[in-house]
């Protein structure tokens, strides 16, 4: 199974104002993988005729998690960043993992949109200045099997 770990370094992560597949660059000198969490709502449908007194549940909404993308400073990075922020609409995240086992052509991708609120963050990294990334999703993850 080792051989099948994907070390976060051969990851790459873009980011585009819409899905055409030219426009996508890469995050420079971002250091961190961020692929949304789904969360499912489960709504309490218990009522008297519950079967043997035992609570009851369906499935409500599915709430997407929010991340942080932690990166290098660099002035065209926060100028993207205040950019997409200043436009109000959400950004095209791809998420494109290496190939792996059997695959011969391309690695799993996730794909997701998200709101982009930059920040410089008070405490840096191992002497470095960083950007944050504070990223609020919308809608699907949509993931995509390698081939």
């Amino acid at each position: 199974m080792a051989e099948n770990v994907i070390a976060g370094d051969l990851v790459g992560i873009e980011w585009s104002v819409d899905e055409v597949e030219g426009n996508f660059a890469v995050i420079k000198g971002c250091k961190t993988v961020g692929i949304p969490e789904e969360n499912p709502e489960y709504r309490d449908r218990t009522s008297l005729d519950s079967p043997g007194r035992t609570r009851e549940y369906g499935v409500g909404l599915t709430e997407v998690s929010e991340l942080t993308l932690s990166c290098f400073y660099s002035a065209d990075l926060y100028e993207q960043a205040l950019a997409f922020k200043a436009s109000g609409a959400p950004v095209f995240f791809r998420v494109k993992l290496p190939m792996i086992g059997d695959q011969a052509t391309n690695g799993d991708v996730f794909a997701y949109k998200a709101f982009v609120n930059p920040s410089i963050p008070a405490v840096d990294q191992d002497g470095d200045l960083m950007t944050d990334l504070k990223l609020r999703p919308t809608g699907l993850i949509n993931w995509t099997k390698g081939a």
